[in-house]
């Protein structure tokens, strides 16, 4: 069973960045099934390090998607802010896994799960009012 599940309660209306964060939640999960099967900790850094690259050119993604879009300066800078402290945060647990004083895993599932799915509900939903007909960089559909 999945740890986190994707729900139509996340959804952006921007099916480009919707189909990222499911790709995240695909990540978080990979993590916990990692956990609960006991694999070694070379797995779990693998897998960790694969959530840092994603969430790195996820970022990046969204953040050129409220620029196209005419999102608030503001808000995009608080955003582009809360970005910078989450990555920060990945990259701490990252090492804190490697030091010689072992985090509990479970620690860092409920991490990943709570800044996931809070930082959709309460930053990414925002996009929506301004990202309506956006499918995302890249995409034909894209101005």
């Amino acid at each position: 069973m999945e740890y986190v599940m994707w729900s139509e309660m996340f959804s952006t209306r921007v099916p480009y960045i919707d189909n990222q964060h499911k790709k995240l939640l695909d990540i978080v999960n990979e993590f916990h099934a990692a956990v609960k099967e006991k694999k070694g900790r070379d797995i779990l850094f693998q897998v960790l390090n694969s959530l840092i690259r994603y969430t790195e050119e996820h970022f990046r993604d969204e953040e050129t998607v409220m620029d196209m879009t005419g999102y608030p300066a503001e808000e995009a800078l608080l955003h582009r802010k809360i970005h910078e402290e989450l990555a920060e945060e990945i990259l701490r647990l990252n090492e804190e896994l490697k030091g010689p004083e072992e985090k509990p895993l479970h620690d860092v599932e409920v991490f990943l799960n709570g800044w996931l799915i809070r930082h959709i509900l309460t930053q990414d939903k925002k996009l929506a009012s301004y990202a309506v007909y956006l499918k995302g960089p890249g995409s034909p559909e894209a101005p």
